[in-house]
């Protein structure tokens, strides 16, 4: 089979038409050894064809490495009412997309699991990701989930909204990340205090929609990759010339910000990306 098998329902066949994706259908039995070979999973639904539990096949797939949740008609009951036992070990990488308010993680250990991504507010406990590295969330306004997550072993971190100002780059210092994002928000006006990471080898911004002053950015002496997307307010860009291991470069949706100023490093770097941005 490809890496991504798409796991749906037998009847809704016809509605999903992805000619690169290998099909399981969790109403039919396969063969053990097949299953077992299956590392890469999206489940899915049409919108007239809810899910409220994770198939049982999903749980015979003994080599599942990632698995993907939504979006479509997959109901939050699938995550709320997971058992242990209900995901295989070997799971390494989860997306959850369920479209719930807020996201309560059932008493369930994922033991092998290093990356977690989930696109609605969340409430866990850490002790359910004891070996967790990457998690992307929604944090809350008193940002007590980030607090709690940052006490796992996390070398990235990406928050898909910024609910405070510059206070976030001192929450995460303790940390030591290595990768950092935070996507969307409208109160982080610069990145002052951002020099507190300098172990950073990545960092993405998008959707800061008052962020100005990127100045700071010349701190961060280890950034490899860097991913600036609609922030269309950003100043300080000449700082990127002062980024000796910078490796990557995304400017994209940002508007005049005065590229002509950093052509020289841009004709160093091994891949670059300046659409809509002038």
């Amino acid at each position: 089979m490809s890496k991504r098998t798409m796991v749906l329902h037998s009847a809704y066949q016809e509605q999903f038409d992805v000619p690169d994706r290998d099909l399981v259908f969790y109403d039919q039995p396969y063969p053990a050894e097949q299953l077992s070979r299956i590392t890469d999973v999206h489940l899915w639904s049409p919108l007239d064809g809810p899910i409220d539990r994770l198939p049982e096949i999903i749980t015979a797939m003994t080599g599942l490495k990632t698995l993907r949740i939504g979006p479509g008609r997959v109901l939050p009951t699938v995550i709320t009412e997971l058992r242990q036992g209900d995901l295989p070990e070997s799971m390494e990488e989860l997306f959850v997309h369920v479209g719930e308010r807020t996201l309560v993680w059932p008493d369930v250990v994922v033991p092998n699991l290093r990356s977690l991504y989930v696109g609605e507010p969340f409430r866990f406990k850490n002790e359910h990701f004891p070996r967790l590295q990457a998690l992307s969330l929604y944090p809350q306004r008193s940002l007590n989930n980030v607090r709690q997550a940052l006490e796992l072993p996390l070398e990235e971190l990406n928050l898909l909204n910024v609910p405070t100002d510059e206070e976030i780059f001192r929450l995460v210092e303790p940390v030591g990340l290595r990768r950092l994002g935070l996507i969307g928000g409208r109160t982080l006006t610069s990145i002052t205090g951002i020099g507190a990471l300098p172990q950073l080898e990545s960092l993405r911004l998008k959707n800061l929609t008052s962020l100005g002053d990127v100045s700071e950015l010349a701190t961060l002496q280890q950034l490899e990759s860097l991913n600036i997307q609609y922030c269309k307010k950003i100043t300080g860009i000449t700082a990127i010339n002062d980024l000796p291991r910078l490796r990557r470069l995304t400017l994209v949706g940002c508007g005049n910000i005065g590229l002509a100023r950093i052509e020289a490093k841009l004709s160093t770097l091994d891949w670059v990306n300046t659409g809509a941005t002038t």
